[in-house]
């Protein structure tokens, strides 16, 4: 069994490149908490940043519970304003999925992958999530206030996760070693810090270019669930807006939103 390591700031900013534009007093980081997201949308301002070694209350997509063992995974939000709100903002868990992917791809990660619209996975087994919040603004500034929620099982026993219902994985089984916790935050929240900069003027046609690479259901089987009705189609990528592409057996390529619907895959559940 792997002895624990606590975060720390310094720790952590240690392996931040020289010219990341986040300074120590941004870095918010607590013993427990309810929920990092809920946190920030009380406290701090534009780039800061919420770390939770355990959290009480965390959730991710569709309100569902996310488990928050000590010391061993990451729980992690960041505030951020745009300065008007995006027309693409529905792209935005996407693009932070990618962020976080090519993270564990730089700390040595291979065989993961993003799950449509907000899960990591590797091999077919969930690794982490992305929660994306808007806070209402009583302001009359045409600033888009959100929170990026992402929580990432990293050396988290098969014994702590045992009530969990559906396939998971932690990072360190994925990569047959303990994980530096530190050092991947750091750089996830580089990649993030980034990505969020350039967000208002992304090139969408890049980004599907892009998403194709990381996207685990493309050219993958699937059923949709819609209103009581299936429909079973093949993954064929995204639109401008990040709805999923699917060619239904019928032979015609349509559209979903991630809240019209449920997916279907292997017989199981997975959205």
């Amino acid at each position: 069994m792997h002895a624990k390591q606590s975060l720390s700031v310094n720790n952590i900013m240690q392996y931040f490149s020289p010219y990341l534009p986040i300074s120590s007093s941004q870095i918010h980081l607590f013993k427990c908490l309810d929920s990092t997201n809920t946190w920030l949308k009380s406290h701090g301002g534009s780039g800061d940043i919420c770390i939770a070694e355990q959290q009480t209350a965390g959730r991710g997509r569709r309100g569902n519970r996310w488990l928050s063992p000590d010391a061993e995974n990451i729980y992690c939000s960041v505030k951020w304003y745009f300065n008007i709100s995006p027309t693409h903002l529905s792209l935005l868990s996407l693009v932070v999925g990618l962020s976080i992917a090519k993270a564990l791809e730089k700390i040595g990660l291979r065989g993961h992958g993003v799950k449509w619209p907000n899960d990591i996975f590797w091999l077919g087994r969930k690794m982490g999530g992305i929660l994306i919040e808007t806070i209402t603004s009583s302001s009359q500034t045409m600033q888009q206030q959100i929170i990026i929620g992402f929580g990432l099982n990293i050396n988290m026993s098969s014994s702590a996760g045992n009530t969990i219902d559906q396939p998971w994985v932690s990072l360190n089984e994925a990569m047959g070693k303990s994980v530096n916790r530190q050092q991947l935050l750091a750089f996830i929240l580089e990649y993030l810090i980034h990505d969020l900069q350039q967000f208002e003027h992304l090139d969408i046609q890049q980004f599907q270019s892009d998403w194709q690479q990381w996207d685990i259901l493309h050219n993958q089987s699937v059923t949709i669930l819609q209103e009581h009705q299936e429909h079973i189609g093949v993954v064929k990528g995204l639109d401008e807006q990040g709805r999923l592409g699917v060619k239904l057996n019928s032979g015609k390529l349509r559209y979903y939103a991630s809240a019209e619907i449920r997916l279907k895959k292997s017989g199981r559940v997975c959205l």
